[in-house]
């Protein structure tokens, strides 16, 4: 619902799809809407991590979504099988060797990597534009390494013998 005075510097609104309230507080709404998509197939610590990136960038937190999305490979890479401990770079290599990041892939990891870096060591502000496709390249590897193994699961039966 919005207030009656369309002039008013602070609205009270009400989403249609989930019904959630929000105010829109000087051109801002906050709480802001998350950019991104759920994950299907997601283990739960992937999508806690998930969760947090897109709701960082919603909240304009670029360099903090940034550096949950260079987190989120370390946690496929150990769901995946590689020791905890290891360096960032041997945990893309642990996913490039098991064949969850293919070398039409590596350039895009390496973006969310250097996203990550820059987001830690960098004393630069964030633009969201780097924010945003660091969010859209990650949403993607989840997709890949995730969500369609869950649809294959889901609607691919074994043969009958």
């Amino acid at each position: 619902m919005v207030a009656q005075d369309p002039q008013a510097s602070v609205l009270w609104l009400q989403c249609p799809n989930c019904c959630s309230g929000s105010v829109l507080n000087f051109g801002r709404i906050l709480p802001a809407p998350e950019p991104g998509g759920p994950v299907q197939g997601l283990p739960d610590d992937v999508d806690e991590a998930w969760q947090e990136a897109r709701q960082s960038l919603g909240a304009g937190a670029f360099a903090a979504s940034q550096l949950v999305c260079r987190k989120i490979l370390m946690h496929v890479a150990v769901e995946k099988g590689a020791k905890t401990g290891l360096s960032f770079a041997d945990y893309i290599d642990h996913l490039a060797a098991a064949g969850y990041v293919t070398p039409p892939m590596r350039p895009w990891v390496d973006l969310i990597r250097q996203a990550g870096n820059s987001a830690t060591h960098d004393l630069e502000p964030h633009d969201e534009e780097r924010a945003v496709s660091t969010l859209v390249f990650t949403q993607q590897l989840l997709t890949l390494i995730y969500a369609m193994d869950h649809l294959t699961k889901t609607f691919v039966r074994p043969p009958d013998t």
